[in-house]
């Protein structure tokens, strides 16, 4: 092999090293453990507060080893569920039309993100539903703490990795 051609094979073997690197890093730890056998039951976890103290939970019911029922909901700061209400005024009226149509996308995701739980049963294959970020974090983390009671597995703290983004956009608060 030529001078010119082994400075070269170095160069694409360090490039490759790079992006080897630059791809584990951007890799999440493993949240869950999917091989590992569900107990039958019921079983409830919750996510991390978002910024505005909301939490939620998510239950699983498990049958045969498998999760044959989901459900999911988010209690705002104060305890009430954000249903079909969620994103009007105190007085019960739709104060501001956009921001009660995007509250109420949200709350439609929960249904979805549980249906899809119960379809493919591992929360981390459930894609985020475009306008519903925030719940999918919250989502997920909830699904992968239900799932490792399930499993009788310790909550190592992997979950907190999930980022739950800024309800923030475009300087309006949704």
């Amino acid at each position: 092999m030529s001078a010119t051609g082994a400075t070269r094979a170095l160069q694409l073997a360090a490039l490759g090293a790079v992006g080897a690197a630059i791809l584990s890093a951007c890799t999440p730890p493993q949240l869950v453990d999917m091989s590992k056998p569900l107990k039958d039951g019921t079983y409830e976890g919750a996510s991390n507060p978002d910024e505005q103290g909301a939490v939620g939970t998510v239950q699983i019911t498990v049958s045969g080893g498998k999760i044959t029922d989901a459900k999911y909901q988010t209690k705002t700061s104060d305890g009430h569920v954000k249903d079909k209400d969620y994103g009007k005024t105190r007085g019960g009226e739709v104060g501001n039309q956009e921001y009660y149509e995007r509250a109420q996308a949200v709350v439609r995701s929960y249904d979805q993100y549980a249906k899809k739980l119960t379809q493919v049963g591992d929360p981390t294959k459930v894609d985020v539903i475009s306008g519903a970020t925030v719940a999918h974090s919250q989502f997920l983390q909830a699904a992968v703490r239900a799932i490792y009671k399930s499993q009788g597995v310790k909550d190592t703290g992997a979950v907190d990795s999930i980022d739950v983004p800024s309800l923030k956009l475009d300087d309006k608060d949704y």
